[in-house]
């Protein structure tokens, strides 16, 4: 049996273990973790990120950075966009098919049918490789939420970050934004430093609250330290330093947030400028605000002087994010706008096609191949239209592209909704 086939096995058997795929607490993970020998408490100096949006981008750009410094990082985000092996990044390189198989069930074989979410596997399994492979650093995002994700069981990271924080997952974290906040933030350990994007007043707030109980020194974009763009640079400011760096190569103007981020991290951590520096102009991360300019259909595009953008915007922040880097674009390249669209049912729908309002796009609703909770697409096809938006259905996201690019000459289309999605159509262009 290939370990392809392996691995595709083991995640159907994690995926039997636990009647929920979400299970909020870190109760069983502390067993299994127990089993296992606690990898958890024999990581590299680690960073832990939260928040709602921007999480991956950041990391991506801190990668970069570390190894342009000359350390060896180990990388987990979720979810993945092609392959499982991109959540364990062993110091710059994705496991191996054989490796991973081979860790999976060893994790499984330890873990011996106990109920376990398959995220809960991952994550141990993610632990017990980085505990394994010698590092400078590990990078580990969240999951969902902070407080009681699986990640969470980290005792006392080196750092924490915490990105933008909006409205998202709300069967799980509800509708308050507080509450959200709340979540996020119980990622702050006793006395661990951490970094913190701007964010509305009332997660500002919690965040505060959440360091000052426990005693962690707190640094804040938009109070503690200011990143933006000027005259093609970034610049990233405090009251006593002034740094002067490359803008991300990440594109989109929400990058320069990101970036201020990483930057802020990478001074904490002493690296030189000149690695801050190429790390961003190295770093990489598929699948947002991806322009494709190779592959077969980008070639489509190209042959109807049509652009490719896949992003994986989806929820009503991060399309507001989005609207705002195509509104850019726009204004130097004009161009009728068509996202290509798919959604998972658990988002708001509505605020996400709300956000695109100003563009006016035609919006041809997709399916998402392997998302585990798709909308019904004739109801987002509907709530589109209601929006007073022209939309309609098709039936997978090849023929949604290729009818987004041949209906008309010139237009930008614009893959978004899922990185279900997103990672699906990376897989198509590459043929």
């Amino acid at each position: 049996m290939s370990a392809a086939r392996r691995i595709a096995d083991a995640l159907a058997r994690f995926q039997s273990l636990h009647p929920a795929d979400i299970a909020l607490g870190l109760g069983r993970m502390a067993l299994l973790l127990e089993k296992l020998g606690n990898p958890h408490l024999k990581l590299p100096p680690t960073v832990h990120v939260a928040g709602t949006n921007g999480k991956g981008s950041t990391i991506a750009i801190l990668a970069a950075m570390a190894k342009a410094a000359g350390q060896r990082v180990h990388v987990h985000t979720s979810p993945h966009l092609e392959s499982l092996n991109e959540r364990f990044i062993i110091d710059g390189t994705p496991m191996g098919d054989a490796a991973l198989a081979a860790l999976l069930e060893e994790v499984e074989q330890v873990n011996n049918g106990v109920p376990t979410t398959q995220f809960e596997m991952l994550v141990a399994a993610m632990f017990l490789a980085f505990s394994r492979a010698p590092a400078d650093l590990c990078l580990i995002e969240v999951g969902l939420g902070g407080e009681f994700d699986a990640t969470n069981i980290i005792p006392k990271p080196a750092l924490c970050l915490i990105t933008p924080i909006a409205h998202d997952h709300a069967d799980y974290l509800g509708d308050d934004l507080a509450g959200i906040a709340c979540a996020k933030a119980g990622i702050i350990k006793n006395g661990v430093p951490v970094i913190a994007a701007a964010q509305e007043e009332v997660a500002q707030d919690v965040i505060e609250g959440a360091a000052r109980r426990a005693q962690a020194p707190l640094l804040c974009a938009g109070r503690d330290f200011f990143s933006y763009a000027d005259q093609g640079r970034l610049v990233f400011e405090t009251d006593t330093r002034l740094v002067d760096l490359p803008l991300p190569v990440l594109p989109g103007a929400f990058q320069i947030e990101n970036a201020g981020l990483a930057v802020a991290a990478g001074l904490h951590f002493g690296w030189p400028q000149a690695a801050m520096a190429a790390g961003l102009e190295r770093a990489r991360w598929p699948g947002r605000f991806d322009m494709l300019s190779a592959g077969p259909l980008a070639l489509l595009a190209a042959q109807n002087n049509a652009s490719l953008i896949v992003d994986g915007a989806h929820n009503p922040h991060a399309a507001q994010a989005l609207a705002s880097a195509l509104s850019d674009l726009n204004a130097t390249d004009p161009r009728p706008v068509v996202l290509v669209c798919g959604l998972q049912k658990t988002k708001d729908a509505a605020a996400f096609f709300a956000a695109f309002r100003a563009l006016n796009p035609r919006i041809i609703i997709t399916s998402i191949p392997g998302a585990p909770y798709p909308a019904d697409n004739s109801s987002l096809c509907a709530i589109a239209q209601e929006a007073g938006f022209e939309a309609q259905r098709e039936s997978d996201p090849l023929a949604a592209i290729t009818l987004a690019c041949t209906g008309a000459k010139g237009v930008r289309v614009v893959v978004c909704g899922s990185l279900y999605l997103a990672g699906a159509v990376l897989a198509l262009n590459r043929g």
